[in-house]
């Protein structure tokens, strides 16, 4: 494993060289966010298609989606390296420190003895003392205010991160306590955003901020689901919103099976002349073929 890693160490220096790929040797820390986060992404859906159909060719995608991350991570590691900031090794010693100290209940040491850990729920919790003591030692530019902890993982997806606040902000007893309460609040929303969009003279503004309402609402209502039932402990309001995306794709693309069935050609062109009527029928149709 350790030549493995020195070798695409290697790889990826080699990239970075002079002599090496121009497309690498222009990229920096700035430009290389948003690949990181595609290639997290298309790793999530690859585990997604293994997860419906446990193949070994899905589980060798997975494997090969997950080397398309570890590729980012290297190349940002590579970069930082060049300009004296660390490297993959430091890298690799942060991570494994971490995950030592932050699981006493399984590695000993000098310095502590192993703690008793009933369930996973306690090793959460343990989790969370621990990183709020390692922090508090920290000399960092965090906010002060009592929603830090949410605020800290601004970095992940805008669904979730609403997830997280709204988390953050029930814990301090700043949240509606019943299913009924907050689902009354996405309606309140909702009925606020179409009052804005029934004004003779719309101010987008004003509808940009009901839009960006109802969706921290839904994150309010995702996150309440996720806390107090079992069956939807797994909620992840970025990966809803993305399988309603996929639910569309895969209708429409059945709405294309049925009109090729009817003799309809398809191109940009010919479907112009389909009315939307037309359309909620083949819609009702694709539904009723397929409901994902």
């Amino acid at each position: 494993m350790a030549l493995e890693t020195l070798s695409f160490a290697d790889t990826i220096a080699q990239l970075r060289a002079p002599d090496g790929c121009p497309w690498d040797k222009e990229q920096d820390l700035n430009s290389l966010q948003s690949y990181l986060i595609e290639e997290s992404y298309e790793a999530i859906e690859a585990l997604q298609q293994y997860l419906q159909n446990k193949s070994l060719d899905n589980a060798k995608n997975y494997a090969e989606e997950l080397g398309d991350v570890l590729l980012q991570i290297f190349l940002n590691s590579q970069i930082a390296a060049e300009e004296n900031l660390f490297n993959i090794f430091d890298v690799f010693k942060l991570i494994n420190k971490k995950m030592i100290d932050r699981h006493p209940h399984v590695f000993v040491n000098s310095e502590n003895q192993r703690k008793i850990i009933k369930n996973s729920e306690d090793v959460v919790k343990q989790w969370e003392d621990i990183k709020s003591n390692e922090n508090v030692t920290k000399k960092t530019n965090q906010s002060s205010s009592l929603l830090k902890k949410a605020i800290k993982k601004r970095g992940i997806p805008t669904l979730n991160f609403g997830q997280e606040v709204s988390k953050r902000a029930k814990k301090l007893g700043f949240s509606w306590n019943t299913l009924p309460e907050i689902f009354a609040d996405v309606l309140s929303e909702v009925q606020e955003l179409k009052e804005e969009l029934q004004q003779n003279n719309i101010n987008f503004e004003r509808v940009a901020d009901e839009i960006g309402d109802v969706v921290y609402a839904l994150c309010n209502l995702v996150q309440f689901l996720k806390e107090t039932n079992v069956e939807a402990k797994n909620y992840d309001f970025d990966l809803l919103a993305r399988g309603a995306i996929d639910k569309f794709i895969n209708r429409f693309m059945e709405m294309e099976k049925i009109m090729e069935e009817n003799g309809t050609p398809l191109s940009e062109n010919s479907v112009k002349n389909i009315s939307l009527e037309q359309w909620n029928d083949l819609w009702k149709q694709a539904k009723k073929r397929r409901y994902r």
